[in-house]
């Protein structure tokens, strides 16, 4: 039976998901307390029923068997015909012994499942199938089916073991789902001995052609259950799962499934358990290798579920690398897996290799949706936007994997030549202003952030305008004819290059979490979710503007009204006023730990940092104190503007300091206490200066944040905002008159 990427209505029962939905990371389990296994190999069918008889079962059975012994399996079920020692593999059987490790299974255990034989479909009596069929695996014990039926007795259903997967999980462990086995997606017959496909009309069940064409069925994931999953299948839905003889040229022959035979050998040469996804890509590529004469390329494995990135039959997270087959200077990764032009790979001739073993690089220069063209280029690559690095000529041709190292990122802060408020005409060239601006930019040495200054009419991320006493700069330096952001005033005690160092140190740390925000692939979604959300104070429970105001009591007030409202999505892009509320709340979707950091860049261009630890699979929880929107606050606190709310979550591998960048990043005051108020250690504030020391480093790329500490994986979510002044809030209220 062919359980490929199509066929997604297979496991329903068990909320498998389509391809492009997997999470990386996402639901992984702990450390496993028990290795369990049930292995299931069919091979002699009753002769009356009109199968071909298999002979490579048993010897999966025997393989993975001795696979997992090698393992340190506590509990291993053998069902059977053949193989000494196993129960007789029959509907009942098989069943039974899948209750019986949802019966045994305990919190953290990892259950393996195998099943060899033949695989085929027929009619869903139930009709919940979209396409009118089940998918099937055939027991010994299978029947004819009654004419006119089109069900085939003993079989087992897409829906059975779904529902018996699922049993597992709810008790808390992982399941490993490997199907040997497969159906024809076209109904076609191939006079080919050693196939693991059951013709329906063989067992009585009149599919007509057009439909037995698969019917893609994306079935939710049940997110309720604790213990995560993984499915590999044999062949796509138009191939099939292949038995080859493996005995030495000259001797009997030694048949097992294709599939199994390359799965086993790549586990047996796993010494520091990499992922499931390194496993899978590392037998995908051993399949592509192989061919039998006249045949051409055999059969290409898929997978689902959540565990891809998860360390092999349960433990510790890995890194999560995703490396990606090439075909020449075709990489089968493009945009939707984050890649742009400019990007930095490694090459490696295997996907098990470690990063050391890199045997060259490669850089992006033409991407589409799920593929991209590479050029070889030097060691020394830096990947910088609209600069290309020199071609090398071709990639080494031992080369089959490629993993991405960096993500070209511009890091120049432009600034606008200032306009005048009122008109909007930029000033002249020798304006005292103007001239103040230029020189302070020249001046400006970059900071430590590695960032660059520089005035541009067209292209620039600063406005500044000038309202006849103030400089003003923001994302937007207006709102409703009124000047909001970071004023200047030209005082003495004040100058513009340190406020351009204010703004400089904020637009790089908001260009590289936007950019990571920004490249996020879609496969690689945040094992713990972010909520951002609002309560936003009544209009009329704020004082008019020119009103004697106490800024603690009116917003006292207004939240004392609003207590009762509920918080609502904060998507970005909305107005906000005085007052308001912003909360942030952090739900961990895995049993991993994950460092989650809060940065705030204020309409003053000030950081302010959060952070909280988030470990296992948690009920939502506030990541910090929540904001109360102050949008005309006395002092050079906080005023109105264009605002931006970055969320950072990193999975914190084994023995490693926590990633706090509390304490680290904020540029417009010290901390009244230093970092080891989060109850962190000196090592880790290190670690947090290392991270962004990698920014400073090499700020223009991804990988330099990875390289400078070791963080395996990152996820940013961005929000922005508007803070409003408060008469256009109340003008746009209708509490006030104007436009």
């Amino acid at each position: 039976m062919n359980l490929g990427v199509p066929m997604i209505d297979w496991l329903r029962g068990a909320g498998l998901v389509a391809l492009c939905a997997v999470t990386s990371g996402l639901g992984a389990g702990p450390v496993a307390a028990e290795l369990r296994a049930v292995l299931v190999g069919v091979s002699d069918y009753e002769l009356d029923i009109g199968l071909a008889d298999l002979q490579g079962p048993a010897n999966d059975v025997r393989l993975m068997a001795d696979v997992l012994d090698r393992r340190g399996a506590g509990s291993v079920t053998l069902l059977a015909d053949g193989v000494e020692g196993a129960a007789r593999p029959t509907r009942a059987a098989i069943l039974g012994a899948l209750a019986a490790e949802a019966e045994a299974a305990q919190p953290g255990d990892f259950v393996y499942i195998h099943l060899s034989g033949h695989g085929t479909r027929q009619y869903d009596p139930q009709g919940d199938e979209t396409d009118g069929q089940d998918e099937v695996f055939l027991p010994i014990d299978v029947a004819r089916s009654e004419p006119g039926s089109g069900v085939i007795p003993n079989a087992i259903v897409d829906e059975e073991l779904g529902a018996a997967i699922d049993a597992i999980r709810a008790k808390g462990a992982d399941v490993w789902l490997v199907l040997d086995s497969c159906h024809s997606g076209t109904g076609t017959r191939m006079p080919v001995s050693g196939l693991r496909f059951a013709d329906p009309q063989a067992l009585g069940v009149d599919l007509l052609p057009a439909e037995q064409v698969e019917r893609a069925v994306v079935a939710p994931t049940d997110a309720d259950l604790p213990g995560g999953y993984i499915a590999f299948y044999a062949a796509q839905s138009n191939e099939f799962a292949r038995e080859v003889d493996m005995a030495p040229e000259g001797e009997g022959p030694e048949i097992y499934g294709l599939f199994t035979a390359k799965l086993a050998a790549r586990l047996d040469r796993v010494e520091e358990a990499p992922s499931f996804r390194q496993l899978f890509q590392a037998v995908l590529a051993d399949l592509n290798d192989t061919t039998l004469s006249g045949m051409g390329k055999l059969q290409t494995p898929a997978w689902e579920g959540t565990l891809i990135d998860a360390q092999l039959f349960g433990g510790e997270a890995t890194e999560s690398v995703q490396r990606f087959a090439l075909r020449g200077r075709q990489v089968a990764a493009g945009k939707v897996h984050g890649l742009t032009e400019g990007t930095l790979l490694a090459l490696y001739a295997d996907a098990f290799d470690p990063p050391e073993a890199a045997i060259g690089q490669a850089q992006v220069t033409r991407t589409g949706a799920t593929s991209s063209r590479l050029q070889a280029v030097a060691a020394g690559c830096e990947p910088r936007l609209a600069a290309p690095c020199a071609s090398m000529g071709a990639l080494p041709a031992e080369a089959r994997f490629a993993q991405v190292l960096a993500r070209p990122l511009d890091m120049t802060v432009r600034l606008a030549p200032p306009r005048d408020l009122a008109t909007g005409v930029p000033l002249p060239g020798d304006h005292p202003v103007t001239l103040a601006l230029a020189e302070a930019v020249a001046a400006s040495p970059g900071g430590t952030g590695g960032y660059a200054l520089a005035l541009d009419p067209e292209d620039y991320e600063v406005e500044t305008l000038h309202d006849g006493t103030t400089l003003w700069f923001g994302p937007q330096a207006q709102i409703g004819g009124q000047a909001v952001g970071l004023g200047w005033t030209g005082a003495p005690d004040v100058p513009l290059t340190a406020l351009l160092e204010r703004i400089g140190k904020a637009e790089t740390l908001a260009r590289v979490m936007g950019g990571l925000a920004g490249q996020q692939s879609l496969l690689d979604i945040s094992p713990v979710r972010i909520d951002s959300r609002l309560r936003a104070a009544r209009p009329d429970d704020l004082m008019p503007p020119g009103a004697q105001i106490d800024i603690f009591a009116e917003c006292q007030d207004a939240l004392f009204s609003v207590q009762d409202d509920p918080f609502v999505p904060l998507d970005g892009g909305e107005d906000l006023k005085q007052c308001d509320s912003v909360q942030v709340r952090v739900q961990g979707l895995s049993q991993r730990l994950y460092d989650v950091n809060r940065v705030h860049i204020d309409s003053q261009y000030c950081i302010h940092a959060q952070y909280m630890p988030v470990e296992g699979m948690t009920a939502p929880v506030g990541l910090g104190d929540d904001m109360t929107i102050c949008a005309d606050c006395p002092g050079d606190q906080y005023t109105a503007g264009a605002e931006r709310l970055f969320t950072i979550v990193t999975e914190r591998p084994s023995n490693a300091e926590a990633l706090v960048l509390e304490g680290r990043v904020e540029n417009c005051f010290a901390p009244s206490r230093d970092a080891s108020r989060s109850g962190v250690a000196d090592a880790a504030v290190s670690r947090a200066n290392a991270f962004l020391q990698g920014l400073a480093q090499t700020p223009h790329t991804r990988g330099a944040m990875m390289g400078a500490t070791p963080v395996s994986e990152i996820w940013v979510t961005r929000r922005d905002w508007r803070v409003l002044p408060r008469a256009q809030a109340l003008r746009q209220a209708g509490l006030l008159a104007g436009p």
